[in-house]
């Protein structure tokens, strides 16, 4: 109950009209972001709160995240996706209430308020020149081996080096509409912010550029399969969730990329087939 009530107060004293809100406390320090409640992007307080943690405090982002994070809105997939992979644990729905708590933390705002997608520092600029459909009128297989050829032309573009975990994961994204334009693209960027997988650039991209969500039947391919964070991101952005095809060649190990959302919709699936 202490717990909840200093949560409750700290959302009281942080509050924003029109704003949702996200907090984590860590070593006599508040870090907070707010995200407009009519804001429609592929982010929410949530996800703001932990990329900006993760680009502004590279090097203790880590321990910050140990902490709970707590939010006054509801968790969507996405939020609950980014929280998996990247932190511990949340709780959502926060009420703000004033217990009169004498509160002596230090409070630092993760981004202004107005800005509700963030404006990451480390985001690549992988070279793509073709602008016309990727589709050359073949059957989906050979549709599909172009994607992938795409995509690992794209992923071959991340530098790599000896120590691996110095570097970002030569993994890339592409998204296309069902005619096989490109809409988006992204690699992996992941060595200084834990967030910045190939689909998250790839989406966020998308929305910078175009302000909307992925149309109807697009196809999006990825040289491997998406973690709950990403594929929580993917469902949230896409227009019709239930006509998206997503496609991926490698399995990854470990539990942050079985049983997403995804998967319990049935809309991955891996190429060629396992």
């Amino acid at each position: 109950m202490l717990a909840q009530n200093r949560a409750e107060h700290l959302a009281f004293l942080l509050k924003k009209p029109g704003f949702e809100l996200a907090f984590v406390e860590h070593d006599g320090h508040v870090y907070f972001a707010h995200y407009s409640q009519d804001a429609v992007t592929p982010s929410s307080a949530v996800v703001k709160l932990l990329q900006g943690l993760f680009d502004r405090f590279v090097d203790h982002s880590f321990f910050i995240l140990r902490n709970r994070i707590f939010t006054t809105a509801p968790l969507t997939e996405m939020c609950r996706g980014i929280i998996k992979v990247v932190a511990k644990r949340a709780t959502d729905l926060i009420i703000p209430r004033n217990h009169h708590l004498d509160v002596q933390s230090q409070f630092s705002e993760i981004g202004p308020a107005e800005v509700n997608v963030w404006p990451s520092t480390h985001l690549p600029e992988p070279v793509f020149t073709r602008s016309q459909s990727l589709f050359a009128g073949g059957a989906l297989n050979e549709n599909l081996i172009t994607l992938r050829q795409t995509a690992l032309s794209l992923a071959s573009q991340v530098p790599r080096g000896e120590i691996l975990h110095d570097y970002d994961r030569d993994i890339a994204a592409v998204l296309v509409d069902a005619e096989g334009h490109l809409l988006s693209f992204g690699v992996n960027a992941n060595s200084k912010n834990k967030t910045l997988h190939a689909e998250v650039n790839l989406l966020q991209g998308f929305y910078r550029r175009r302000a909307s969500k992925i149309p109807a039947h697009a196809i999006l391919y990825s040289t491997h399969k998406p973690c709950k964070m990403c594929a929580g991101m993917i469902y949230h952005w896409s227009e019709d969730p239930a006509s998206l095809r997503v496609y991926y060649t490698v399995e990854e190990k470990g539990s942050l990329s079985r049983e997403t959302i995804l998967d319990k919709m049935s809309l991955n699936k891996p190429f060629p087939a396992l």
